[in-house]
């Protein structure tokens, strides 16, 4: 009889590991909610873009953040990014920052080194890359009305 009970025993409990791997988000990497606003800080000369705060949910302590432009993707197969930011070993979490200015802890990569301007009516992409989540955001610059 303790056979079949020790067999039950196990076979209830694969079946509860299946139930929790095909049916909860415990194994699944978490979303970083990113939100794109637009700041007029100052006002932008003509074809620039107005100042990008970038938000994010919950303070996150950042690994990578690439901005790319939208616009040549459908024109060339490599997107090149236009800001690049890679962590050092003490990045402090963030909940947000301006586009080009560089938040505590990290550096900006080689290429392509210092952000590039945004052009008001263009559409970019921020990737964000986190320890524990990984988010992004669409958005198209504005200009100065």
């Amino acid at each position: 009889m303790e056979r079949k009970t020790l067999g039950l025993c196990l076979f209830l409990t694969f079946l509860g590991g299946i139930y929790v791997y095909r049916f909860t988000d415990w194994f699944e990497k978490k979303a970083i909610q990113v939100s794109v606003s637009f700041r007029p800080l100052r006002q932008a000369a003509s074809g620039e873009a107005l100042p990008v705060v970038i938000g994010l949910d919950q303070d996150h302590a950042l690994k990578t953040v690439v901005v790319s432009e939208l616009d040549s993707a459908d024109t060339n197969k490599v997107v090149r990014p236009v800001w690049k930011l890679e962590s050092t070993p003490k990045t402090p979490p963030t909940r947000g920052f301006l586009y080009g200015d560089l938040p505590e802890g990290m550096k900006e990569s080689a290429v392509p080194g210092v952000a590039q301007p945004l052009k008001a009516g263009t559409s970019y992409r921020v990737d964000l890359v986190s320890k524990a989540a990984k988010g992004s955001a669409v958005f198209q610059a504005r200009g100065g009305e």
